[in-house]
């Protein structure tokens, strides 16, 4: 049957009308739009027709090109050792990939379910897996973890999973999906790794150890060599290194220091002491081993051994910035001669203005001086010397520290004993 056409079935229509018999122009009338009604129809049916082919052309090539990437998906997890599973919670069902059988070494015959998968997980890790995927069921988060596996023949695999979980409008868990990889080769890597790195670092840590060790024997050398102009037993500085470390030890337990003091501040604090009078190289020997007093004048040039030494120490600093041996060094340098009170020197700072460092040095020097013999004097007992800095507790020294001291006392005295 011939298509509609306009202009022509327009010019029928127009010569129907003009047909003198009124029964006859009726009746031609209908059968016209009998035959145009038909062609009309024809016509929606032709195009449905061309439309349906053409959307059945489009679904059967996204069709062959959905099956071609999901062969290539399957043929690449098979590359990767990467398998695929999907459980669907309604009816319970469970779903493998190839590539998933062949991780867990189980056969194509064989009926997937969650009990038979739990049995291929090491007993040591189901309770942390079975937790994840309880827990992820409520709190709608993606799942990442590694676990080991073992296999029928007892060997023992590290697997990587990912885990995803859809949810209906209430919220309410309705399937899972993920992947299950190999990652054996790729652990055994990361452990030999990590081993090598700890092999590294301590390497490096006895290398820094022997390195620090040399420093401090060679700056041992030079400051007992300072020291030994006024000081007859040359243990000086061993003994007070030693007293600052025991004090900052027990200052460890007093709450506000508990973030200050730790492991690295007590080191330091050992290897930094032998620096407190470093100046006195500057020092006239006139002065420094004077038997009697010594006069204002006099006092005055033997206090600036605090900015001699402070001022060597600076000059190292600036090429060794940020260096915490350093830093503590100049704290106990320039301010170990501070009082609480403020009549100290250099700087008249007062209580806590000074450093802690620089407040535990104070009493550490003071009470291996007054044990100790020097040419301007004999040396105390350690009865009396506790009680000189008893009496100078909240004058010269940190009270606090006192207490810490007096508590302990017996323990400064032993020491002192063995490194004399």
């Amino acid at each position: 049957m011939k298509r509609w056409d306009a202009a022509r079935d327009g010019a029928i229509y127009q010569d129907i009308l003009a047909l003198e018999n009124p029964t006859l122009s009726i009746y031609a009338l209908e059968s016209y739009a009998i035959i145009v009604d038909s062609m009309l129809q024809n016509e929606l049916l032709r195009n449905l027709v061309l439309s349906h082919a053409e959307i059945a052309r489009d679904l059967e090539e996204t069709n062959m090109r959905l099956a071609e990437s999901e062969k290539l998906l399957s043929e690449a997890q098979q590359i990767a050792f990467i398998g695929r599973w999907d459980v669907t919670y309604e009816t319970g069902e469970f779903v493998w990939s190839d590539s998933f059988r062949k991780i867990l070494h189980i056969e194509p015959n064989v009926v997937p379910d969650m009990d038979l998968y739990m049995q291929h997980i090491l007993p040591e890790d189901r309770d942390h897996i079975m937790d994840n995927m309880q827990r992820l069921q409520t709190e709608k988060d993606d799942w990442t973890d590694r676990y080991r596996i073992i296999l029928p023949d007892g060997t023992i695999r590290w697997v990587h999973v990912r885990f995803h979980t859809e949810y209906d409008f209430s919220g309410r868990a309705i399937s899972s999906y993920g992947t299950l990889q190999d990652v054996t080769a790729m652990k055994e890597v990361e452990d030999e790794l990590e081993r090598y790195s700890k092999h590294l670092e301590q390497m490096v840590s006895e290398k820094v150890k022997e390195i620090s060790e040399s420093q401090m024997a060679t700056i041992f050398a030079l400051v007992k060599l300072a020291e030994s102009r006024d000081d007859e037993t040359g243990a000086h500085i061993e003994r007070t290194a030693s007293f600052c470390r025991l004090l900052a030890e027990k200052a460890r337990a007093l709450p506000k220091y508990e973030s200050l003091v730790n492991d690295e501040y007590v080191a330091t604090i050992y290897r930094a002491s032998p620096l407190h009078d470093i100046g006195k190289v500057g020092i006239s020997d006139l002065i420094l081993l004077k038997p009697g007093k010594l006069t204002p004048a006099e006092f005055t040039v033997m206090k600036t051994h605090v900015e001699i030494g402070y001022q060597t120490l600076k000059n190292i600093d600036k090429r060794y910035q940020k260096n915490a041996f350093l830093q503590m060094g100049l704290d106990i340098t320039r301010y170990h001669h501070e009082k609480w009170d403020g009549s100290g020197y250099l700087s008249q700072l007062k209580g806590e203005q000074i450093p802690l460092s620089a407040r535990i040095m104070a009493l550490a020097d003071v009470y291996d001086a007054l044990r100790s013999k020097r040419v301007y004097k004999s040396a105390f007992p350690h009865e009396e010397a506790v009680s000189i800095i008893q009496e100078g507790r909240g004058k010269h020294f940190d009270p606090e520290l006192v207490d810490l001291f007096t508590a302990s006392h017996q323990e400064f005295k032993e020491l002192f004993d063995q490194l004399s």
